[in-house]
């Protein structure tokens, strides 16, 4: 019986990881964690650290996305409710990551500003004992935005192209139907650890409360479920 059910696990698994590398986002103009794998340098950056993680999910996430119900619990709300608490949830993540403000599309690890929205900056700022790449309204790493640019045809690192990747990143998830539907409490879970300034995220660095973040998103717009 074990290995029966490790076989459908796996099957789901595989099924599961094709097509979320090949499914791009859709709706409403708009397309759409931390997870410690192998880094790589970046070229010619002898400041680079040497390695890096990836906001993206892993096989294994994939396959826990795949068998949870919730990731296809439908949001049963019109399209332009839907639109309006994707913005508001994006607000929110911006809020909590401190690019709140009207720089933010351009704004590196602690605060700095860079110049070309043409790619990533992959700048590299020392943050305790190693550095972070992170950059954008969203916070995106290096090598996610890699991953992210790839798989949905990104040509920039322009803000829409920023918020494609955000949504992306809930899809991978499972939590882009909770963010639809304006369940936030259940898709800030999801999400904690893409971005660890939510709660829950666990990477020794501070978060915002819960209470905290419902509020700013429904100062946005959203609506709660």
């Amino acid at each position: 019986m074990i290995r029966w059910v490790l076989a459908l696990v796996g099957v789901l698994g595989v099924a599961a990881f094709a097509a979320r590398r090949t499914t791009t986002m859709a709706g409403a103009g708009m397309t759409g964690g931390l997870v410690f794998a192998p880094w790589s340098e970046v070229p010619g950056d002898a400041s680079a650290p040497p390695d890096e993680p990836d906001q993206q999910t892993n096989f294994f996430e994939d396959v826990i996305v795949a068998i949870n119900p919730t990731t296809y619990t439908p949001a049963a709300v019109p399209a332009d409710v839907a639109q309006t608490n994707r913005r508001a949830f994006l607000d929110m993540i911006a809020w909590a990551e401190g690019t709140a403000g009207d720089d933010g599309y351009r704004m590196l690890f602690g605060g700095r500003l860079f110049d070309s929205f043409a790619d990533h900056p992959r700048v590299y700022v020392p943050f305790r004992n190693t550095s972070s790449s992170a950059a954008g309204r969203y916070q995106i790493l290096a090598r996610t935005w890699d991953g992210v640019r790839g798989k949905l045809g990104l040509p920039d690192f322009s803000p829409p192209n920023q918020d494609a990747a955000a949504l992306e990143l809930i899809r991978e998830r499972g939590a882009l139907n909770d963010v639809d539907a304006g369940r936030v409490a259940d898709a800030i879970a999801k999400v904690r650890k893409v971005w660890a300034s939510l709660p829950g995220a666990g990477y020794n660095q501070p978060e915002r409360g819960l209470v905290a973040l419902m509020g700013v998103y429904q100062q946005a717009g959203g609506n709660i479920a």
